[in-house]
């Protein structure tokens, strides 16, 4: 049985035996809310929200921390539930689920140095903050993380993962290093590698190319991955799949359109609810911003080495 080492380390070649060319998204966990004082009215945050969410001051004081509550016009949170009001738009993303603050664990940092932070993201954790909250997601655990340990700069993800998908993300730890890595991943310097996994299916191919053009938010952009069948193990197909651009959910819907659903993705293969996307960012390789010495960072968790009955 292959090593994973052999497994993960395949070079893009210059033919494929099959090419392939094909032709808003909405928060649904959360309900929106807006309230507008009357004219020559004023009244307490937390007040307002009491009174027009129905809401106790103790549910209140929860949306006002967890950052649901917004100035609409302004298109700032607001946090003090004593701030008098006087006729503002407020909007409030109220989620559906229980807002838990995001703590990183240690044992998630899989890389760093003096300019930059490699951190592994788990499935459903937002990579950033969203409207219903600043509190739960990747980067508010990182900036905690980076101020324990005394660094003043509150970085932001250099790149993102969906919220479904598992893997590696980037931050800087300095605004400089910040602009060099984005500089690196608009030059297309940054190798991206991840792995993906479906139900077996007929007609799998070895290796492909799947062009197309994505659409997203009204614009329609051009979208190339490169995919490699790499195993079949535990009633899965496993894919080495490396995308040459950054559209949203490209991965995920290539594989859809063009070979078969990802496991677990209940937005684009119909699968159940309750299950995890199997959609892994498991390496980077690109010039460091300062050495300029190659970097590559890799972390393929046990479950996925597991799953793909793989050598440790």
């Amino acid at each position: 049985m292959p090593s994973s080492s052999n497994l993960f380390d395949w070079q893009v070649p210059l033919s494929y035996n099959r090419v392939m060319s094909g032709s808003a998204p909405g928060y649904r966990n959360m309900d929106r809310f807006f309230i507008q004082l009357k004219a020559g009215e004023s009244l307490a945050l937390s007040a307002a929200l009491q009174r027009h969410l129905r809401v106790t001051p103790e549910e209140a004081e929860r949306l006002l921390r967890q950052g649901s509550v917004w100035d609409h016009g302004r298109q700032e949170r607001l946090r003090d539930g004593n701030a008098l009001l006087h006729d503002r738009l407020l909007r409030v993303d109220r989620p559906k689920f229980v807002i838990r603050e995001y703590v990183l664990d240690p044992a998630d940092v899989k890389h760093e140095d003096e300019h930059l932070l490699v951190v592994f993201k788990r499935g459903g954790v937002p990579t950033q903050p969203t409207p219903y909250s600043d509190v739960s997601d990747l980067l508010h655990g990182v900036q905690g993380y980076l101020a324990s340990r005394g660094v003043a700069y509150r970085p932001a993800p250099v790149n993102r993962l969906d919220l479904p998908a598992q893997g590696l993300v980037l931050f800087a730890k300095s605004k400089r290093c910040e602009t060099a890595l984005h500089r690196l991943f608009d030059g297309r310097h940054v190798r991206k590698r991840y792995l993906a996994a479906t139900a077996p299916f007929a007609g799998a191919p070895a290796s492909c190319v799947i062009r197309s053009r994505l659409e997203w938010q009204g614009k329609e952009k051009e979208a190339l991955t490169y995919v490699r069948f790499c195993r079949e193990h535990g009633g899965r197909f496993f894919f080495l799949a490396l995308p040459q651009s950054g559209r949203t959910h490209q991965i995920r819907r290539h594989f859809r359109e063009r070979l078969a659903p990802l496991l677990g993705d209940v937005r684009y293969g119909g699968a159940a609810p309750g299950g995890d996307l199997w959609l892994l960012c498991f390496q980077y390789a690109f010039p460091h911003p300062f050495s300029r010495e190659r970097f590559s960072v890799r972390y393929v968790p046990p479950a996925w080495q597991e799953a793909m009955g793989l050598e440790k």
